[in-house]
Order: C-alpha cells, then structure tokens, then sequence
C-alpha cells in the first residue's frame, strides 16, 4: 500500500534551539508526535528505508566551518 512521505529540512539564520523553540513552541512537539506515528518503509527487509528521522544541529556551512553533532529530536 502507497503512503505519503513527508520530508523538511528548515534553517534558522542566526537563530539556536532555544530562539527557535520560542519562535515555534508548537514544531518540535509536533515532530515528535509525527514520529511516533510514523512507519519504516520494508522494516527488516533487506531494502529498509529509514523513514522516521528528525534532527538538528548548529549549521555552520555559511561561515565555512564544521557543523556541531547531529541531534535526534
């Protein structure tokens, strides 16, 4: 059965977790909950899709520098 697939990838200038959790109290709550319904696509399959990820870290691509380690939301 098809199923909808729903991938975000969001970049706050200038702004850390705190400023956007102030920002958007709502997102994270809102991902995690979506997490938690979410299904892997061929689970245990040899052709598993990891489906339900969400993350975050510091992007520091536009000062030419390493990021800071991804974080599992």
């Amino acid at each position: 059965m098809a199923g909808t697939r729903v991938q975000i990838d969001l970049f706050f200038k200038d702004k850390t977790l705190q400023q956007v959790n102030k920002d958007f109290p709502e997102l994270l709550p809102i991902i995690r909950k979506a997490k938690a319904k979410a299904s892997i696509i061929n689970k245990g399959k040899p052709n598993e899709e990891l489906t339900i990820k969400a993350t975050y870290h510091i992007c520091r691509h536009d000062e030419n520098r390493l990021c800071d380690p991804i974080q599992e939301i």
